[in-house]
């Protein structure tokens, strides 16, 4: 929840990146969505709700989102799993919305610090994911992202090898249902260290939090997946 309009408008002028290797999206909050129609990247929300109408004051409509051609819809970002109490059932509506009105959907997942300390972080995200690979056997609008909560906003970092690990577990689990989900890792993403992870097999991008929101360090994270 950050910007506001002039703040906006600069970054979506001062957004200059184009490569044919890279898709680029960006979720601003739901008010700004239409200052982004000139954007050169896909255009997304950062929630939807699990209804296209009626009387939920304050939600946001999947088909509604649609007709103001947005492209994609964040699902479970750890923030609505920490603060608003979001569960999986309810994530897996949203989804089935998303979908259904043709959004692309960043389903969300990751562990909490004290998870990740007690070694739980694999049964964590099998939890989180098995009710999605349940449900969706097959679709090209889906892509995962693994964000342990522990490493957003805090100043801590996920080691390489955490990273390589973890999102090698999520392929190893997509593989079981015979998906093949892109999987983004999101959690301090930085220049400093997207090269890095744009190295690791099992990654195919990232979600990009506080350094997306001045467009020449995007652009910078953007560069490090342009091969």
């Amino acid at each position: 929840m950050n910007l506001l309009k002039e703040d906006v408008i600069s970054f979506v002028n001062n957004f200059d990146f184009r490569s044919e290797n890279v898709e680029v999206g960006v979720a601003s909050q739901a008010i700004h969505l239409h200052l982004l129609e000139n954007g050169n990247f896909l255009k997304g929300s950062q929630n939807c709700y699990h209804k296209d109408q009626g009387a939920f004051t304050g939600e946001l409509s999947p088909a509604s989102l649609k007709d103001m051609e947005v492209n994609f819809s964040l699902v479970g970002h750890s923030e609505r799993r920490q603060y608003f109490k979001e569960e999986t059932d309810e994530l897996i509506e949203k989804t089935k919305s998303a979908l259904k009105s043709g959004l692309k959907v960043v389903f969300c997942i990751g562990e909490s610090l004290d998870q990740f300390e007690s070694r739980k972080t694999n049964e964590v995200i099998k939890e989180q994911l098995n009710s999605l690979l349940s449900t969706f056997k097959s679709s090209d609008d889906i892509l995962i992202a693994y964000e342990p909560v522990w490493a957003i906003g805090t100043g801590k970092v996920a080691t390489i090898e955490t990273i390589k690990e973890v999102t090698e577990f999520i392929s190893s689990l997509l593989a079981e249902h015979n998906l093949n989900y892109p999987i983004l890792y999101g959690g301090s993403v930085k220049p400093q260290n997207s090269s890095e992870i744009a190295q690791i097999e099992s990654v195919q991008g990232v979600l990009v939090g506080g350094a997306s929101l001045q467009a020449e360090n995007f652009m910078k994270i953007c560069s490090t997946f342009d091969s």
